[in-house]
């Protein structure tokens, strides 16, 4: 969990009698076993003794670290939050910042100050500054010797500061980070819009069941009677499996839980799947844009669905959400947002956001924007009992791609909340009660998992057996709208980075 933790040190930190920091538990209570049918676990409650045994399942499964202890994505969080230095930006583009050692008793010596300026993820300048002679309690004003910026078009800019250790002691090694700051730089230069003119031509057959376009190297297939797109081919690649679709749905947490949310918001497990579709129109904007809106509705209060597809020249489709409310009374969402299904051989990721490892509305500190790639298997964390992981905050862009470059481009309009996985929802949710599982006997799935949202609820860090999340990190029943772009692409197209600045008039 270690949800909303910098909102508790928020307050320790304003009152001088208050203090915390007491870890329940540093590891989760495992032991290495392995099951009947020979996969490797970790044990936990119930998983030994003979049939009859009380136990609390699962429920010392909850250190931040493993039982074999590799960090658990909250340990980040943990660290982050706790570090003894401050930094508060006075003028950061002309490098100017207050550095704050908030230690009791040492100074900074034996520690460097290295600072980088990245443009959307990509280091431009950098430096070090190995004389920290700052005494405890102390605070200083540095200057960062940046050089004069000029901004790039439509590119984003952050100041990078980390604290390393310079000389190893008898627990900590030679350039161990120990706390880290990163500051937006107010400095941009807006990317001028493409003339949508510019695009090739698009051909449409629009028919009873379904509506074809096909432009220059890439074709797709939207079923009207279930109102999702059905096909999406680029340069003779199929991209997809099953189209985007409106989810509402999370595999429950262990502080989900305990607050009982798997019973009390079940009623929007598959709110998005027994939508019904109501209309669907398509309309010629032009040579170069076609739209077509599917409007539905939900049995989850009667709530209305809409979703406009802009799909151009060039084979972006921009997706455009909008739920409004209408019976009373339902309770919060646990996710606002779409999913799709990719073939499983685009499991090479990149993407720019929050990282490299997970994060979640209340518990995203620990994790700095900044440009990350792997495969889709490594964004996958094995909590001892499956549940929902592996999500990225702040997306700016993700993009998917086969090991020939041919791949999937989802674009934030503005930010995204994302994760793309081996596993579905269903493969990390037992349903409606806790069952004896555990993520030694997964199997990865023939697919990629995608889900594109607008937001997750918070994972919560209060209790672990009552209501979780705060209401700021909550998705109360509320009209909701977001916006996102798909556009695919191949090594011929240029960098994912490039293509995701690229918007045009319409």
């Amino acid at each position: 969990s270690v949800g909303n933790f910098v909102d508790y040190w928020e307050i320790i930190d304003r009152y001088a009698n208050l203090q915390g920091g007491f870890i329940w538990d540093w590891v989760d209570q495992g032991l290495l076993t392995t099951n009947e049918n020979g996969d490797t676990i970790f044990g936990y409650g119930g998983d030994f003794g003979p049939p009859g045994i009380p136990s609390d399942g699962n429920f010392l499964m909850n250190g931040v670290v493993l039982p074999d202890r590799r960090p658990n994505p909250s340990l980040h969080e943990v660290k982050k939050v706790y570090q003894y230095i401050r930094v508060r930006p006075i003028d950061v583009v002309r490098g100017l910042v207050e550095v704050h050692n908030r230690y009791d008793f040492r100074s900074l010596d034996g520690l460097a100050l290295a600072w980088t300026v990245i443009a959307d993820g990509v280091p431009q300048q950098s430096g070090v500054l190995n004389e920290l002679d700052i005494a405890a309690g102390e605070r200083r004003q540095l200057r960062l010797p940046i050089r004069r910026l000029e901004p790039a078009p439509g590119v984003e800019y952050h100041l990078n500061l980390a604290f390393a250790t310079t000389e190893a002691t008898d627990l900590v090694p030679e350039g161990h980070e120990v706390a880290f700051e990163q500051f937006p730089l107010p400095i941009e230069t807006p990317a001028a819009a493409r003339s949508i003119e510019s695009l090739p031509p698009l051909q449409v057959v629009d028919e009873e069941a379904s509506v074809a376009i096909s432009g220059r190297n890439f074709s797709l297939t939207f079923d009207k009677n279930e109102g999702v797109i059905t096909s999406y081919l680029y340069r003779g690649t199929e991209l997809i499996l099953t189209g985007p679709r409106p989810n509402f749905w999370r595999a429950p947490t262990d502080n989900d839980f305990g607050g009982r949310w798997q019973k009390t918001l079940s009623i929007w497990r598959d709110a998005g799947e027994r939508r019904t579709v109501r209309n669907v129109s398509v309309m010629q904007k032009g040579p170069q844009a076609v739209q077509i809106r599917a409007r539905s509705r939900l049995e989850a209060g009667r709530a209305s669905y809409s979703t406009l597809y802009t799909i151009l020249g060039n084979g972006a489709v921009t997706v455009y959400n909008h739920f409004e409310p209408r019976d009373e009374g339902l309770p919060r969402m646990p996710r606002f947002g779409m999913q799709m299904t990719l073939p499983r051989e685009f499991a090479n990721v990149q993407w720019y956001g929050r990282g490299p490892h997970e994060s979640y509305w209340d518990r995203k500190a620990g994790a700095p924007v900044g440009l990350y790639q792997g495969t889709v298997a490594e964004q996958f964390h094995p909590y001892v009992r499956p549940q929902e992981n592996g999500n990225k905050t702040d997306v700016r862009w993700m993009a998917l791609a086969n090991d020939e470059g041919v791949g999937l481009l989802i674009i934030g309009l503005p930010l995204l909340s994302m994760s793309a996985l081996h596993y579905t929802v269903d493969d990390l949710d037992p349903g409606e009660e806790k069952a004896q599982r555990h993520a030694g006997e997964l199997v990865e799935r023939d697919l990629v998992n995608l889900n594109i949202d607008y937001k997750q609820m918070g994972v919560g860090g209060i209790t672990s057996w009552g209501p979780t999340g705060l209401p700021r990190y909550s998705l109360y029943y509320q009209a909701y709208a977001y916006s996102f772009q798909l556009r695919p692409f191949s090594v011929e197209d240029g960098p994912p980075a490039d293509l995701a600045k690229q918007h045009f008039n319409q």
